[in-house]
């Protein structure tokens, strides 16, 4: 991100001369229990020695560069050390990295990236509901950036924020409760830390319907400006239907191996990545490589039955052993395709050229040394439309009156004629 000293804090992309640098997979994936013993999961009916294995086979497979985990063992973080080192970091890979461990709970989420091509920038967690109680489950919130060599030398690249969430698990009415209220905490912290960047809500959501609360609190938002898409487009009640099954995610299983791994067959879609508008529309650097959104391993042949039973030629004969054995859930994977402007000079132009004041009180000024300007709107960080205007603008300075905007911070969107759309956050005071 570009900071310009205190009048500039801008957070652009641009919506022409666009063209892609380069290819990443991102992977979701429930665990289930790793390294973490319960009654019911012992080291007997899920060993922690063969998941490593069974782990390094996949990764191996997918060759992910985004990794997002549930179920891993809070244990301080020795679990979440000993999967990058004894599964993801083998068989010639060491470019993995894992994110800082931060758990509050018996289980934990976490994320790992290929440090080759991303870094770390930020990270945070939410713990508390809308109410100030406790959720039953943190959900963590990571920050990526690309690393373009060109781009960061010039302190700009392509941002990626992920929340890694494992809503609550039970179909009773305090458990669709718990989960809604975990998603209204996200989308309530998405809407006070929404930035002009990517962004990815990926985990286990355990539901049966996109009708459940918890869903739509992040599908059908209030504030559409920041809500979440699902690339495959199937909202739906997808539990125990057919005409889903090629979005199942679990069960890999019909026996439950002692209790541990759920049983029932491939009938649940309780996995997802769901994506920003951004990312489906392409206008921050990133975008989502249409029809590459799948569960792996799921041939959509196997509805109400066992991963491996019939025959499954969906992956290879080990990849397929490994997922079988690794968990009752099904890794989610799609890609997304890096992409930068075309037009460098014109790009760094306009960033340059276009001022505003900041922060404001009662008047915001603003002006666009070169290029021309065709429309302006102006949103409250709920993405409700405050000011908007076409055509009215004259060289120099423009000055819009906000005696009556509330304090707090506004997205300031501007058209230009060449297609062009720069964004700039702006604080009033």
């Amino acid at each position: 991100m570009k900071k310009w000293g205190v009048l500039f804090l801008l957070v652009s992309q641009f919506a022409f001369g666009q063209t892609a640098v380069d290819t990443v997979t991102f992977m979701q994936y429930n665990l289930l229990n790793y390294r973490n013993s319960t009654s019911y999961c012992t080291n007997s009916n899920n060993n922690a020695t063969s998941k490593d294995g069974y782990m390094n086979t996949i990764v191996g497979y997918v060759l992910p560069d985004i990794i997002a985990c549930n179920e891993i063992a809070g244990d301080g973080g020795t679990a979440a050390n000993r999967l990058l080192t004894n599964a993801l970091n083998k068989d010639g890979r060491s470019y993995y990295k894992q994110c800082t461990y931060s758990a509050n709970s018996n289980l934990c989420n976490m994320l790992y990236y290929n440090k080759n091509k991303f870094s770390l920038a930020n990270q945070d967690k939410i713990r508390k509901a809308a109410n100030n109680t406790t959720l039953v489950r943190q959900i963590d919130v990571y920050t990526l950036y690309y690393n373009y060599d060109s781009d960061l030398v010039n302190g700009d690249t392509t941002f990626l924020v992920v929340y890694v969430t494992h809503l609550k698990a039970g179909s009773t009415s305090a458990d669709k409760v718990e989960r809604a209220e975990m998603t209204e905490a996200v989308m309530s912290y998405h809407a006070n830390n929404y930035e002009d960047v990517n962004y990815i809500i990926a985990g286990d959501f355990n539901i049966q319907t996109s009708s459940e609360a918890c869903y739509q609190n992040l599908i059908a938002n209030s504030n559409s400006y920041i809500q979440f898409y699902d690339p495959k487009n199937k909202a739906a009640s997808w539990n125990n239907n057919s005409l889903y099954s090629d979005l199942h995610t679990q069960s890999t299983r019909t026996s439950s191996s002692g209790g541990c791994f759920s049983t029932g067959g491939m009938d649940d879609r309780f996995d997802f990545v769901l994506c920003g508008k951004e990312i489906l529309d392409n206008t921050r650097g990133m975008e989502y490589i249409d029809g590459s959104y799948k569960a792996v391993g799921n041939d959509a042949l196997h509805f109400n039955k066992s991963l491996i039973s019939p025959a499954n030629t969906s992956v290879p004969a080990n990849v397929l052993s490994a997922l079988y054995n690794m968990s009752d859930h099904l890794p989610v994977e799609l890609k997304l395709g890096i992409t930068k402007s075309t037009a460098g000079a014109k790009k760094l132009e306009y960033e340059r050229n276009l001022v505003v004041g900041n922060p404001i009180q009662n008047v915001l000024s603003w002006k666009l040394d070169n290029g021309v300007a065709e429309s302006l709107e102006i949103r409250n960080i709920q993405g409700k439309l405050i000011y908007s205007s076409v055509n009215q603008y004259i060289q120099g300075w423009n000055e819009i009156d906000a005696s009556n905007w509330l304090p707090g911070t506004y997205v300031f969107n501007i058209s230009l004629s060449d297609e062009t759309i720069v964004r700039k956050k702006v604080v009033k005071l």
